[in-house]
């Protein structure tokens, strides 16, 4: 009895455990980091040839789309938006103006003075008696060149209509505090009313709004997104293959040729790499996609060099590597047929960490204008903007746009080195497991 419970309960023991979830089939690249990164960087890179079939190309050039066309879905700036605020501006710039009623026609006395109730409309250059007081309910609606009496003080019920060029009284009270309040307001929203007819009515026409070239900021991320990818990717590729060659090479041959290309990789490492790409960048007068790339790859191929040449002197002492020399298999073939494949997590981790440094790098000269001037990219597109003082006219979606996009790239590419991290070090997945 105790023996087939025994066996029972190793046999239930025995059966494997059904995995849930993307990766029920234990492979280590169904990855679900990585598979998220590299969705984002499709996602990228695809914009291109499907942004040419779903919207126009040519409106990513200038004078292509109006002017300073904010996005229609912002709050704030829809045309029903704009004619409601010119509607309260002009309802409460009217309602600063005092209504002056209607006078009777004045009366004079038999001394040939004017009666409390006179409306003085005197229209003298000189602006009449200088020292006379106005009388109470008094109407002054003078139009005179020096403004009147400087020294004279409104008494109750006066009302001042004058026109004067030196401005009226200097001395004079100011109106009361209710007046003010709503002059104010009525200043506010005619300024607001302004602003944004500065930047014009936005439509659907450009959903991501135009900036002050006349360029559609959809066509412009359309292509230029890609672009800026495609510079990293194709530095990243040229600087990874040398140091893939230039590693394997010192790490399995070592001696005199270890240390020729050590001290090279050492050499060309601690140089400041902005700076050498700035000057060489301001001496370039025509600099295309593919002459930024090979710029940027020939200071990317130390780092992988230096890394796969310490992972290759850690392997060349493996067993499998002996198993190989012994039967005479060649260098090229133990490199390259032996441990390279064991080291291809470990390389493409390495390389989404060179096509995000030369996408940085690339940014940065395009924002110091040293960029394909000719070519929208996200670091070009962001340099005309600050050019433009886009920040201080509340252009946000000239500048935003293309900050958001390089956000999504450079996510996506943590991701897919964290992703390729794990899927190399068989220990991460153990902890997550065991977690």
């Amino acid at each position: 009895m105790s023996t087939s419970v025994q066996s029972t309960t190793a046999g239930e023991t025995a059966k494997p455990v059904k995995k849930k979830g993307l990766n029920r089939w234990d492979s280590p690249w169904l990855n679900a980091k990585f598979l998220t990164g590299l969705g984002m960087v499709l996602a990228i890179m695809l914009m291109g040839p499907i942004g040419r079939i779903v919207w126009e190309e040519r409106l990513s050039y200038p004078a292509s789309s109006p002017l300073n066309l904010p996005p229609p879905w912002a709050p704030g700036y829809d045309q029903t938006g704009l004619r409601v605020v010119e509607q309260t501006a002009t309802v409460s710039s009217a309602a600063t103006a005092t209504p002056v009623a209607a006078q009777p026609d004045a009366a004079q006395s038999d001394t040939g003075e004017e009666t409390a109730s006179t409306t003085a409309t005197d229209t003298s250059v000189t602006g009449g008696n200088p020292f006379a007081k106005p009388t109470a309910g008094a109407t002054q609606g003078g139009s005179s060149v020096t403004g009147g009496n400087p020294f004279a003080k409104p008494t109750e019920g006066t009302t001042q209509n004058s026109s004067s060029v030196t401005g009226g009284n200097p001395l004079a009270k100011p109106t009361p505090q209710g007046a003010q309040q709503s002059s104010t307001q009525g200043s506010r929203q005619l300024v607001g009313a302004a602003a944004y007819a500065r930047f014009g009515v936005p439509t659907w026409d450009h959903p991501l709004g135009t900036e002050s070239s006349g360029r559609d900021m959809l066509a412009v991320l359309l292509v230029g997104a890609p672009r800026s990818l495609r510079i990293g990717l194709i530095a990243a590729t040229i600087g990874m293959l040398v140091g893939v060659i230039l590693g394997f090479t010192a790490g399995y041959m070592g001696g005199w040729v270890d240390a020729i290309i050590r001290t090279l990789s050492d050499a060309i490492i601690v140089i400041p790499v902005l700076a050498v790409l700035i000057v060489i960048g301001a001496y370039v007068k025509v600099l295309q996609i593919e002459n930024m790339a090979l710029l940027l790859a020939a200071f990317l191929w130390p780092a992988p060099t230096r890394y796969i040449r310490a992972q290759v002197l850690s392997m060349r002492e493996r067993g499998y590597v002996q198993m190989a020399r012994i039967s005479g298999a060649s260098s090229f073939s133990i490199m390259f047929g032996e441990m390279m494949p064991n080291m291809l997590p470990y390389i493409a981790a390495s390389y989404t960490g060179n096509v995000s440094a030369a996408i940085l790098a690339a940014t940065s000269l395009e924002v110091l204008g040293l960029g394909p001037t000719r070519i929208p990219t996200l670091g070009m597109t962001i340099y005309y903007a600050i050019s433009a003082a886009a920040i201080l006219r509340g252009m946000w979606w000239w500048w935003g746009i293309p900050i958001a996009a390089l956000v999504v790239v450079f996510s996506g590419l943590f991701l897919m080195t964290v992703g390729l991290d794990e899927i190399a070090n068989p220990r991460l997945r153990g902890r997550k497991a065991a977690a």
